[in-house]
């Protein structure tokens, strides 16, 4: 059986060959722009041009031209450093026209025409690059460059990706990820952010199974019915020496406005770095371009027909290579919604509260998919950033605050009924204090170190739960340390104990 497409080829009549170039779409919709860029074993080099950047505009019959779109102020761009591996996105505000961002990157003479980097290594693989600081942006209506210094925030950043999240912040944020900052690779467990109208940065920790410190990763963003924004970043490597040159196949997803991070279930068939990938249809991510373990690019792209499909809901990649034009629209995973409705978002513990106004303006809503059940919304109230606790991801934090919860009134109930009956059978002395360590047969130990102590009540039982003292020993030589503290971190249950009572010298639970 043979099938018939057509193929169209748009005339080169634009820039030369480039890799690892900025690129972002026009917030018209109908082209996309390129900013620097390396010429690969320096060919074509000299026919870099620093007089403009290019912008291809597409025809609406799957072909289109390019131009030399030329800046209104041409002594700036002159002055920038064409670069490389930077990170970059763009605003999508139409109206506005949107401004387009390029943090940090690398440049040399394949690079920049300009470049007075002329020192290249024997292997040209390799040929010597300079890192650069410092962030570019282009006003795409006013066609405008300019120069932000990023010191503070973001010191000459390599590798990294970026992305701009439009419905968090006073008119949407750009997150940074990944990436290689002096040398070292950055991890995942603290998110910075820039916000394109005021322009401040701002950080937050994440909570969850972050990704392995990677840079040369792709990235993309999809927004849900129910109010969150996840971010889906698939593979790269890590080159650092600890890291033993990884190359990665894995997919995780940080969903915001939780700063979850939550690992995927699912690989590709080979680790791939370098490459691209972008939201297609509803819930697609097309994978395009990269290199394998190997880092030749004479290797066979292991992609049906070199693309690869990944549903972003059911989280499985396309066997095929198949693109499901007729997916239905995106929907947070099931396991990502699971997260908040366990009411996880409450135990996260924000940088600063206008952080926390940022993300929390919008409450999060999921629409069950049971017949006739009513929409499950979750409160986007958080404790403030002076409650000092440190969040922990799915259900075994509430679990093992469930279990020892019981414990701890178990304990409780069980001394009540114990004083009792040695009341009954020997009177207790009312005010005679214990030394520390000390006891009399019928009183709780206390730890040496805690103080003041204290004793349960002569009278008869109240009405209401006795409030217990901080720490309860149970004797028998058994110590389990506790706490009724609603705030604190979950802990569990050591399975080797041997009552239902908990004391107060134990080695450190593990969370």
């Amino acid at each position: 059986m043979f099938i018939s497409t057509e193929i169209k080829v748009t005339p080169k009549k634009g820039p030369v060959a480039l890799s690892d170039q900025a690129i972002w779409n026009d917030p018209s919709g109908d082209a996309f722009h390129i900013f620097g860029g390396r010429a690969p074993y320096m060919i074509n080099r000299d026919k870099i041009t620093k007089d403009g950047i290019w912008k291809f505009t597409v025809d609406g019959t799957g072909g289109g031209t390019w131009t030399l779109e030329r800046p209104s102020n041409p002594d700036v761009l002159n002055k920038l450093n064409l670069t490389d591996m930077a990170a970059f996105t763009a605003t999508h505000d139409s109206s506005a026209g949107g401004v387009a961002f390029v943090i940090g990157g690398t440049t040399a003479i394949t690079i920049d025409p300009d470049s007075n980097n002329t020192s290249p290594t024997m292997d040209p693989k390799y040929w010597h690059r300079t890192p650069i600081p410092g962030m570019v942006s282009y006003d795409m209506k006013s066609r405008t460059f300019s120069r932000t210094d990023t010191s503070a925030a973001m010191p000459m950043l390599t590798g990294g990706r970026a992305h701009f999240v439009p419905q968090f912040g006073s008119n949407g944020l750009m997150l940074v990820l990944g990436g290689i900052i002096a040398g070292d690779v950055r991890d995942f467990n603290n998110i910075t952010f820039y916000d394109p109208k005021t322009g401040q940065w701002g950080w937050q920790n994440t909570v969850g199974y972050a990704p392995t410190d990677r840079f040369d990763f792709c990235m993309v963003g999809v927004a849900s019915p129910a109010g969150t924004y996840e971010l889906f970043i698939y593979g790269g490597e890590n080159e650092a020496p600890r890291a033993r040159y990884a190359f990665y196949d894995d997919i995780y997803i940080l969903s915001l406005l939780g700063f979850v991070w939550l690992k995927i279930d699912a690989h590709s068939v080979e680790p791939c770095n370098n490459q691209d990938c972008v939201v297609v249809g509803k819930r697609q991510m097309l994978v395009v371009g990269g290199l394998g373990k190997n880092w030749s690019t004479w290797d066979e792209d292991p992609f049906p027909q070199g693309l690869g499909i990944f549903d972003l809901t059911d989280l499985v990649w396309s066997k095929d290579g198949n693109y499901d034009a007729d997916a239905e629209d995106y929907r947070t995973p099931k396991f990502v919604e699971e997260w908040y409705q366990d009411k996880n978002l409450s135990a996260l513990s924000w940088s600063s509260d206008e952080v926390k106004r940022m993300f929390l303006k919008n409450p999060v809503s999921f629409t069950a998919t049971t017949s006739g059940s009513a929409p499950t919304s979750i409160a986007t109230s958080a404790p403030g950033p002076d409650s000092g606790q440190q969040s922990s991801v799915g259900k075994a934090g509430s679990i093992a605050g469930g279990v020892v919860g019981g414990a701890v009134i178990l304990c409780i109930l069980s001394g009540l009924a114990y004083w009792l009956w040695q009341k009954r059978s020997k009177p207790s002395p009312s005010d005679e204090e214990l030394k520390p360590g000390q006891s009399n047969g019928n009183a709780l130990k206390h730890s040496p170190s805690l103080e003041p102590k204290r004793k349960l009540p002569t009278e008869g039982l109240a009405t209401e739960m006795y409030t217990p003292p901080d720490e309860l020993a149970c004797g028998g030589g058994i110590n389990e340390r506790w706490e009724l503290d609603a705030s604190s971190p979950p802990r569990e249950l050591d399975t080797s104990h041997g009552a239902c009572e908990l004391g107060v010298e134990s080695s450190e639970v593990t969370r």
